[in-house]
């Protein structure tokens, strides 16, 4: 399976960025995005930042990606909702059915 992953850049270098993320530290190369400022979050792929993320982006992955990580263990009976608390169910129009 792949995924991107939210880092949050910590150092800009003249083509890459240093980026801390649930894995630990690595180079990023940031040709696709242009140079950041540290703080930023990227989604980085295959070793390269493809997209600019919000704050609350990088949470919504990262909560995601926890509870993928959850189930892939074989943890026992979670309530996956508490992972996704910003996901909320659709409107659906009176009587049912939209």
């Amino acid at each position: 399976m792949c995924m991107g992953i939210p880092m949050q850049v910590i150092a800009q270098r003249e083509f890459s960025a240093l980026c801390r993320g649930r894995n630990g530290e690595k180079a990023v190369e940031t040709l696709l995005i242009g140079p950041q400022a540290e703080g930023t979050w990227v989604l980085e792929f295959l070793g390269v930042a493809r997209e600019v993320l919000s704050a609350e982006d990088a949470e919504r992955l990262n909560n995601a990606l926890d509870a993928l990580e959850t189930l892939m263990a074989g943890a026992g009976p979670t309530n996956l909702e508490d992972f996704f608390s910003d996901l909320s169910a659709p409107d659906r129009p009176p009587g049912g059915r939209g």
